[in-house]
C-alpha cells in the first residue's frame, strides 16, 4: 500500500525508537524510505524574545554535526534490513512545515513519527509538531507511540490513585 514513507528525526532516544519501528515497517511493506532532519536556521524573528542569541548560534553552528549523526544512525538501520534510503537535511526554523514540505516534494505516500520529540520546556513553548503535521497535512501520517510511554501513564495514574485512597 506505502510506497514512498517518510520519517522525520529530531535525534531524541524516542525519534530513534520510532526510527527502529520504522524502519521494521517499510521493509515489511517493501517500501523506501526518505529520512529528513529539519535543522535550524537561526532567525531570531523565529524565535522572539525566548532564546538568547549565543543559544540559538550554538544550536546552528552544531546542527550540522548533528545532522549527520541522526541522519547516519537511519541509513545505518535500513542498510541492515536492505530497505533504500535517502536522507536529506534541509534548513528550516519550522520543523512541521520542512516534513511536510520534503513529503510532498519527495512524493511520500506516508509520513511515519513518533508522538512527542523533545520534551520538557522546549515541548511546551514550541508545540507538538506532529500535532501540526497532523493538522494541516494531506499525506496520511503513521504516529509511533511506543507502550512503554502507555505503561509510565499507567503507574503515574495508580501512584495518583493509591495518594487518593490514603487522603480518604
Amino acid at each position: 500500500m506505502f510506497q514512498h514513507i517518510l520519517l522525520p528525526t529530531d535525534g531524541s532516544q524516542l525519534s530513534r525508537d520510532t526510527a527502529e519501528r520504522a524502519v521494521a515497517f517499510a521493509k515489511a511493506a517493501r517500501a523506501r524510505l526518505t529520512a529528513l532532519y529539519a535543522r535550524p536556521v537561526g532567525q531570531m524573528d523565529n524565535y522572539g524574545d525566548v532564546v538568547q542569541p549565543a543559544a540559538l548560534d550554538r544550536l546552528v553552528n552544531n546542527s550540522e554535526g548533528k545532522s549527520k549523526e541522526y541522519l547516519g544512525f537511519i541509513k545505518k538501520l535500513c542498510k541492515e534490513a536492505g530497505v533504500e534510503c535517502n536522507a536529506l537535511s534541509v534548513p528550516n526554523d519550522s520543523p512541521w512545515e520542512a516534513i511536510i514540505d520534503v513529503a510532498e516534494s519527495q512524493e511520500c505516500d506516508l509520513i511515519f513519527m513518533s508522538k512527542h520529540g523533545r520534551g520538557g520546556l522546549s515541548s511546551l513553548l514550541l508545540g507538538s509538531e506532529t500535532y501540526r503535521v497532523l493538522t494541516h497535512s494531506s499525506i496520511p501520517v503513521l504516529v509511533y507511540r511506543p507502550s512503554d510511554i502507555d505503561a509510565g501513564r499507567r503507574k503515574a495514574r495508580e501512584k495518583a490513585r493509591e495518594k487518593e485512597r490514603k487522603r480518604a
